[in-house]
């Protein structure tokens, strides 16, 4: 099973594969705030400036941290993907 991670003064065991549906859960999310891209900037805007200054700036760190590691995975993991299909699908 995956490692505890710290979740406030507890820990919660996490299963193997929790980030990867959490990343396609945000995915998900993402899409529902608008069908183009200009329409999701701005739903995703106005509801950041309806919370308070301080959580807005958590925020803001944890999408950057999430920016920079997922820049960083996309090629590992494509080539990881692209190394594992079968013959058949390669083509």
């Amino acid at each position: 099973m995956g490692s505890p991670v710290a979740t406030g003064e507890s820990y919660a065991v996490r299963t193997p594969n929790e980030c990867w549906m959490e990343l396609h859960r945000l995915a998900a999310s993402l899409e529902a705030e608008g069908v183009t891209r200009p329409e999701r900037h701005v739903n995703l805007t106005h509801e950041l400036l309806a919370l308070p200054p301080l959580v807005r700036q958590e925020l803001l760190g944890e999408l950057r941290f999430l920016l920079s590691e997922l820049t960083s995975l996309e090629p590992v993991v494509a080539d990881l993907v692209d190394e594992a299909k079968p013959a058949r699908m390669a083509k």
